[in-house]
């Protein structure tokens, strides 16, 4: 006799999480740099889409989970409210090809219109913006945007211990434990959840933070 469960999928009532995977072709993914990463959401990083990095507090590791993705890019990249200038030296280091163009603003509608007009040209390429919990009608706003332009979107938020619903593809969360970035995918395009699991990055840090690591 057949396990009802198994029944279920041979019907077609139950969903499991890969099948989202499937209808998505290869050339809708951004290679992020990272193997183990790209495997668990499904090919990388998904086109036309916003991507939430939540830290515990910055500089965890979250540029260098970004830099091969942003090494990668012809188009100069969007910074808007980074929690520290940009060091060029350190990025030219790391092989980045144009010096990010980077916006601090206190405003959040005004800082919400500079990466909405960011989105909307054909002459900058990835954003990256540093957001104090932005709110579901802003993450939505930006969802569409994103999407209707075929950009890239990360918005870097404070760790959050209870998630809200939020319009972003991915929702990743980031944490220094073990000598290592630790990687626990909160929500994907790919499927259910993932534990947390252990990402490489030291490689894109400073000497100083590789010894330090």
């Amino acid at each position: 006799m057949a396990h009802p469960l198994q029944e279920l999928v041979h019907k077609g009532w139950l969903w499991q999480g890969r099948e989202a995977t499937e209808q998505l072709a290869p050339e809708q993914f951004i290679d992020s740099g990272w193997p183990d990463l790209n495997r668990r959401l499904g090919g990388g990083w998904l086109r036309g889409a916003v991507h939430e990095l939540q830290v515990r507090c910055h500089f965890q590791g979250e540029l260098a989970l970004l830099m091969p993705t942003l090494v990668a890019q012809q188009k100069p990249c969007l910074w808007v409210n980074p929690p520290a200038m940009p060091y060029w030296p350190g990025l030219a280091h790391r092989q980045l090809a144009r010096a990010p163009l980077w916006l601090q603003e206190r405003d959040p509608k005004l800082a919400l219109w500079a990466i909405e007009q960011a989105l909307k040209s054909e002459t900058l390429g990835i954003v990256v913006a540093w957001l104090n919990k932005p709110e579901a009608a802003v993450v939505r706003r930006l969802q569409q945007v994103a999407a209707k332009h075929d950009q890239l979107v990360f918005i870097v938020t404070a760790w959050q211990a209870s998630t809200e619903a939020r319009a972003y593809v991915n929702r990743l969360q980031l944490d220094w434990q073990n000598e290592s970035l630790q990687i626990a995918i909160l929500k994907r395009r790919a499927g259910w959840p993932l534990p947390a699991f252990p990402c490489a990055v030291s490689s894109f840090l400073p000497p100083r933070r590789q010894r330090s690591a």
